[in-house]
């Protein structure tokens, strides 16, 4: 064991210079969260059921996940795509129906089956954001360029391979086969 002797203490002639509380750089960091915070207050607040953070409100089953074959269906989506270069994102919506889009993650693999701008990590060209409600988002809108028709086309005949219908309402928002629309009181308040 190594014991260093005890450094000698200097005298100063004149008082020291009063420091600099440790609140200057506690101020600063307290004004770099309140800013992140700010912009984008969910960052500050883990999501519900995750570890680490309570959760505060469980949300209701959707009809679409009460499907036990909804989820490998999807799963094989995804499967089938990424040799092409894309990704199949799918949300399960309170409302009934799952919300997709499709991400490319390799351009070059995916311009050999879908049209427009392909860059690596954006979504694919459909005209209107994925679940956003929009009139132009309708499955049967016109006044789109032929590669979002075509991409639109495309993405309803790979879901239909896979037994999901797209509803009328929006190209983005399907339903699987044989899975009955949620009723009013299937759904939670939030959704309403």
């Amino acid at each position: 064991m190594l014991v260093l002797p005890a450094a000698p203490t200097p005298h100063h002639s004149r008082p020291a210079a009063p420091c600099l509380p440790a609140t200057r750089w506690s101020s600063v960091a307290v004004a770099l969260l309140l800013a992140a915070c700010a912009h984008s207050p969910q960052a500050a607040v883990p999501a519900p059921g995750l570890q680490g953070g309570p959760a505060l409100w469980e949300p209701a089953m959707a009809s679409c996940d009460k499907d036990p074959t909804a989820r490998p269906a999807l799963e094989r989506i995804g499967r089938e795509l990424q040799p092409q270069g894309m990704a199949l994102q799918a949300t399960c919506t309170a409302g009934g129906g799952w919300v997709v889009q499709v991400q490319v993650l390799d351009g070059t693999k995916a311009h050999t089956v879908v049209r427009g701008p392909l860059a690596d990590g954006q979504a694919v060209d459909m005209g209107t954001p994925s679940g956003a409600v929009l009139s132009g988002a309708a499955a049967g809108a016109s006044g789109f360029s032929p590669d979002v028709l075509h991409n639109r086309q495309w993405l309803r005949t790979l879901m239909a391979r896979h037994q999901f219908d797209n509803l009328p309402d929006a190209w983005w928002h399907f339903a699987q086969r044989g899975v009955p629309p949620a009723q009013p009181a299937d759904t939670d308040l939030a959704a309403r």
